[in-house]
């Protein structure tokens, strides 16, 4: 029996001057928003229930208030603890118990598009009870572990959370295709525009009206309006008329562009509001907070007229997975 639990981290972004490390919405870990169209969490999980496991369980730490969105995209219970590492070793001793051979520990900030059934075929072949996903560019945290290779939880734990990949404790699993692990608003962006030039194999949700262009649905472009390739609009959201949206910018779910607005190489995260005639480049917008990613500076804007958050809509249509592509697979 194989089992997966998904750790949900939270990494999250919050409004300070100094730094634009964290915050993107208050308590909201990154693989819980949406990026074009469809969260990181999402794609996971639709991935590793393609592997056909026992059963998949989403440890996320305390104090992550979209639990609504975590729960929504793993379509089960999530447990909450102080320590997603210490809950998931908890976790493969009690699955252990119930018969599972092979425990999957994935992070689900990362994206990548390495093969779980390759990498795990790696691991029944190397006979080491447990083993590493490891990356020239990344640290990506995703392991392998057998149950008849359990040690103390402590020392376990200590060896999740190393850094060291050059341990002789287990072995390593090389990942030699794209990988990518969401820490900033930054890294948010550079999956976008690598989404978009092709150098993964993520796509948008939504259709492809023309060349380089996505909407999904109900979303609302006027006549007025230019949205140069590539480029993505979310359900739901409004475009005004003389907006221009370019370079590789891209508009999430339930958003609100007014009156004469450049969007440029920008992210604009769901339900957020950007006012009349503003120039909005090389940031990523979420409600109020704007992060600009070349200045290294957040900013949070008092006045409503210029940027904030906008309701949730209530009656939100809860989407299937079935047409997102999976991670690690073709």
């Amino acid at each position: 029996m194989q089992a997966a639990v998904v750790i949900v981290e939270s990494e999250t972004w919050h409004p300070r001057a100094d730094s634009q490390s964290r915050c993107l919405q208050s308590g909201t870990p990154l693989s819980c928003i949406e990026i074009l169209g469809c969260t990181m969490i999402d794609r996971l999980l639709y991935g590793l229930r393609r592997l056909g496991l026992d059963s998949i369980s989403v440890m996320a730490e305390e104090g992550v208030s979209a639990r609504f969105e975590v729960e929504r995209a793993a379509h089960r219970s999530v447990k909450f603890v102080k320590d997603v590492w210490r809950g998931a070793v908890q976790c493969l001793a009690e699955q252990a118990k119930h018969g599972v051979n092979t425990l999957l520990v994935v992070p689900a900030n990362v994206y990548t598009e390495m093969e779980f059934a390759d990498f795990l075929q790696f691991h029944r072949e190397q006979n080491r009870g447990i083993t590493r996903v490891v990356s020239r560019e990344n640290r990506l945290d995703i392991w392998a572990i057998d149950a008849k290779h359990l040690r103390s939880e402590r020392d376990l734990l200590a060896l999740l959370q190393s850094g060291n990949k050059d341990s002789h404790e287990y072995a390593k699993y090389f990942c030699h295709g794209y990988a990518a692990r969401l820490s900033t608003p930054a890294d948010l962006r550079r999956l976008v525009t690598d989404t978009f030039a092709g150098v993964c194999r993520l796509r948008p949700e939504g259709q492809e009206v023309r060349s380089g262009v996505w909407m999904s649905e109900g979303a609302e472009v006027n006549r007025g309006a230019r949205i140069v390739s590539p480029a993505y609009v979310g359900r739901g959201s409004r475009i005004e008329e003389q907006c221009l949206i370019t370079r590789g910018s891209n508009i999430e779910s339930n958003c609100h562009v007014d009156y004469g607005t450049v969007v440029e190489d920008s992210s604009v995260l769901p339900n957020s509001y950007i006012g009349i005639g503003l120039d909005v480049a090389h940031s990523v917008v979420s409600g109020n907070c704007l992060s600009h990613l070349h200045h290294d500076v957040t900013l949070e804007i008092s006045d409503p007229s210029v940027m904030r958050k906008n309701k949730v809509l209530r009656k939100e249509t809860i989407r299937s997975v079935g047409g997102v592509p999976a991670m690690g697979a073709a």
